[in-house]
């Protein structure tokens, strides 16, 4: 009678006890004994999800052989996907093979976290605090909605060189070639800048055809300042120029060498458009208006040439700087 007693309690206990079942593993590595076991493939796997593996995929079967001096990886993920979902990978190397299939198994698990619907938990008291809007206390905003919004760095100082070719007219008999060297400095958005340009000359003449005629020259220095913000490629300024015409008569009865002043003012716009991190290609259109007009004539007072109202000028060439 005991001994069935003893049975009886036996087989109660058995049927209240819970039944545990293994978990099913993400996936089944089957591979050859050089090539990378199924703890370092999934190393890899989760440094590429930059996090634990499980919950994400179930049911992938990998299946590794030889084929000749290669290596030919069968990912089965049917049981995952629900489809005709068979991939085959070759390699040269296994553990190339191996990154290759740790990359498709990562793949696959982001596409299932990506597939579950998201909670819609309540933030944290702490976390809802620092995000708080100032509208309320009950308003509050996400934190990567005021991510988005925030303006990008930018920077208080900035500077560099520029060397442009420049074409114009009015300053100088017909149509006018010449170079600039410039610096500038910006200070947030407004520039200051100092260049030096030189003119070719180019030649007035008393009467077409005829011989006698001056070569007029221009060199100047121009002080710039204006706007340029930095996370745009355009700028706009306001100058002044200073610099000195030359003139040398040619085929004259008195040839000498005669100078004048060139003081104008004027303003222009430009766009510095970036090609890398510190170099942009530069163009400018530019006018200036002289102050007074520097006359060149001939000794007996018959004028051979003098510069325009109004000097237009445009220019192209790089710029080099920081920020």
């Amino acid at each position: 009678m005991a001994a069935r007693v003893n049975r009886a309690l036996l087989v109660v206990a058995m049927i209240a006890a819970p039944v545990s079942v293994a978990a099913e593993p993400a996936f089944g590595w089957r591979a050859p004994l050089k090539c990378p076991g199924i703890d370092d493939v999934r190393a890899r796997v989760e440094r590429r999800l930059g996090g634990a593996i499980e919950g994400a995929v179930r049911g992938v079967e990998i299946e590794i052989t030889r084929d000749g001096n290669h290596f030919v990886a069968q990912i089965d993920a049917r049981a995952l996907t629900v489809a005709n979902d068979v991939r085959t990978l070759r390699s040269a190397r296994c553990d190339e093979l191996a990154d290759a299939v740790a990359v498709v198994i990562a793949r696959l698990a982001s596409d299932v976290r990506a597939a579950e619907p998201k909670p819609h938990a309540a933030p944290p008291k702490q976390e809802a605090a620092f995000i708080a809007d100032t509208r309320g206390p009950d308003e509050t905003v996400r934190r990567d909605a005021v991510l988005e919004k925030a303006p990008p760095l930018r920077h208080t100082w900035g500077g560099g060189m520029r060397l442009l070719a420049l074409s114009g007219i009015g300053a100088l008999p017909r149509i006018n070639l010449g170079g600039e060297l410039a610096g500038y400095v910006r200070y947030k958005r407004h520039i200051l800048e100092l260049a030096v340009g030189r003119w070719v000359p180019q030649s007035a003449r008393l009467d077409p055809g005829a011989p006698a005629r001056v070569d007029v020259g221009l060199d100047v220095v121009t002080l710039r300042g204006g706007w340029g913000p930095e996370e745009l490629p355009i700028r706009a300024w306001l100058s002044g120029e200073l610099g000195s015409m030359s003139g040398e008569g040619m085929s004259v009865v008195d040839p000498r060498t005669e100078s004048g002043r060139w003081v104008a003012v004027g303003g222009g716009f430009g766009v510095a458009w970036p090609m890398t991190e510190h170099a942009r290609l530069v163009g400018t259109f530019e006018l200036a208006i002289p102050l007074f007009r520097t006359t060149f004539m001939l000794q007996n007072g018959a004028d051979l040439y003098q510069p325009a109202p109004a000097a237009a000028r445009c220019a192209l060439g790089l710029e080099f700087g920081w920020r």
